[in-house]
């Protein structure tokens, strides 16, 4: 347990509601095993009060701050600078100190993303990536490929409105990767797939309790074609129905769990200047999904 004085270092945590992060933990356990000195707290703010917030880690002198729903766009007018990240990305998770005592906001989903793809050897330059969903997760899944030379993302997802604005917001900044959108399953999407190499799901279909649901039915996850990749940003559970489904048709797999470690790694850097163990805080995570299932089933 860390001890907590006048010379304990503070990171907090502003969203509403917070009862679904598991990033106090995560980070907590770090902290005290690296004996840091450091807390990590979670600091409900209710919408309208975001600006009131942000003066109080100003006054308190926070080392840093995540940042979660639904304040990731709304923060943006309240701070210093932004990382090349979080502007490309359209929101913020992540508040630090620059060395100019500017208060920056960045986008560590984007290299959190981007570091599972290096660890799974992931070549796309020149790959058709379908990507699912059309939120802050979803544009910074689609940064992280969009900077690895992907030629086409095609874009899936509900609502007509919010994927033309998706689209429009990137195809500006990324000019030479080829944009499809479609809102609904349709032949034209069946075909598509038949030439995506990576399928990601940036979406909350899936999630725990929902466990039964999928983002994409099984018949259009079988147009992929063999050898394809299946990536749910989903880790709650950590094997979806959507993986599921992949696996038993041959699909190579990647869960969630390993990006949500990576961002929040980042993170920790940006507060610490310190590149911290993995490990633990995939154990950290593990051991609270299990908990949380295990509460669930009683």
């Amino acid at each position: 347990m860390t001890r907590l004085d006048q010379n304990t270092r503070i990171v907090g945590l502003l969203g509403y509601p917070l009862h679904h992060s598991f990033s106090p933990a995560m980070h907590n356990s770090v902290f005290e095993k690296l004996e840091m000195g450091f807390v990590y707290l979670p600091l409900k703010v209710k919408p309208g009060r975001l600006g009131e917030a942000i003066a109080g880690l100003r006054a308190l002198h926070f080392v840093g701050a995540n940042v979660t729903i639904p304040h990731k766009e709304q923060i943006i007018p309240y701070l210093d600078a932004l990382t090349p990240e979080a502007e490309m990305v359209g929101a913020v998770n992540t508040l630090y100190w620059n060395g100019k005592r500017q208060l920056v906001g960045d986008n560590t989903d984007v290299v959190g993303f981007d570091r599972t793809l290096s660890d799974a050897r992931l070549d796309l330059e020149g790959r058709s990536v379908a990507l699912i969903g059309s939120g802050g997760a979803a544009r910074a899944v689609a940064v992280a490929l969009a900077r690895r030379q992907v030629k086409e993302i095609i874009v899936v997802a509900r609502r007509h409105h919010a994927i033309q604005q998706f689209i429009q917001d990137l195809q500006v900044k990324f000019p030479d990767v080829l944009w499809t959108a479609h809102t609904q399953s349709t032949p034209v999407l069946a075909q598509d797939l038949e030439r995506v190499w990576l399928l990601v799901n940036a979406s909350p279909v899936g999630m725990h309790p929902h466990t039964q649901e999928s983002p994409l039915s099984q018949t259009f996850l079988g147009m992929l074609p063999q050898g394809a990749h299946v990536y749910d940003l989903v880790y709650n559970p950590p094997q979806t129905q959507l993986l599921q489904w992949a696996e038993e048709r041959g699909y190579t797999c990647h869960q969630g769990l390993h990006m949500l470690a990576y961002q929040g790694a980042a993170a920790f850097e940006r507060w610490t200047g310190l590149q911290p163990p993995i490990s633990p805080m995939i154990e950290s995570l593990t051991t609270q999904i299990a908990a949380l299932t295990a509460s669930k089933q009683d």
